[in-house]
């Protein structure tokens, strides 16, 4: 599923799975601009409301995540740019993606919880979709794009345009909400949690995946 026909060559591949096998070199503004979004975008944004406050069980889950990447992070900042390699630098975008994920649905999950306690329903309902959507990515990167004819690359997937009007679909929502009691502006934030952890799970299964793409495809390089 992986890997493409032996013999199949560059030239011949359509534009978007061209794309997909060619990873960008990492530069010194690519690495400050993952700094910025694990430090606001991970540790500020998410990891504050997961420490403070609440039930400490889902602290201790995402904890282990955080310690990880914010490692990684402090590596890859000192590393030199000529040591670090396309591949390896877009297999630790999707390590990124995958943990703030996999974070923001945690923090969904803590948000309902402030509201309704532990209610399996609501939270089956919310891990039901997050897996739904995930899988929805992995199946377009495994199966859908492999076999994709030069036509179709030109229209958008479904997914593209709800991920383009998402939030600001959730700011005019949110406008709304704001002036009904706390109870339901934390059942909303639960909502906007989960659409977050849907957007960075398509980054990780996007970045993972072109690692082990361009990995299982090297021959398509040879006949280049």
């Amino acid at each position: 599923m992986l890997r493409l026909d032996t013999d199949t060559t560059f030239k011949k591949l359509p534009r978007d799975i061209k794309r997909h096998l060619i990873a960008d070199e990492a530069s010194s503004q690519d690495k400050w601009s993952m700094l910025f979004c694990i430090v606001v975008l991970l540790d500020l944004i998410c990891g504050i409301p997961l420490f403070v406050n609440g039930e400490k069980t889902f602290t201790i889950i995402a904890l282990p995540f955080m310690i990880f990447i914010n490692l990684w992070t402090i590596i890859l900042m000192f590393t030199k740019l000529d040591k670090i390699s396309p591949t390896y630098f877009g297999l630790y975008k999707g390590g990124t993606g995958v943990v703030s994920s996999i974070c923001y649905f945690i923090l969904s999950l803590k948000y309902v919880y402030s509201v309704l306690g532990y209610n399996p329903i609501f939270m089956i309902a919310s891990l039901l979709t997050y897996f739904i959507v995930t899988l929805g990515f992995i199946r377009y990167y495994v199966i859908v794009l492999p076999k994709r004819s030069k036509k179709e690359k030109r229209s958008a997937s479904w997914g593209t345009y709800l991920l383009t009007i998402g939030p600001g679909l959730g700011y005019i929502i949110a406008q709304f909400m704001f002036h009904f009691s706390d109870s339901i502006v934390n059942l909303f934030m639960s909502y906007i949690y989960l659409f977050l952890a849907c957007f960075f799970s398509y980054m990780g299964v996007k970045f993972i995946h072109q690692y082990l793409f361009i990995k299982a495809n090297q021959h398509i390089f040879n006949g280049k």
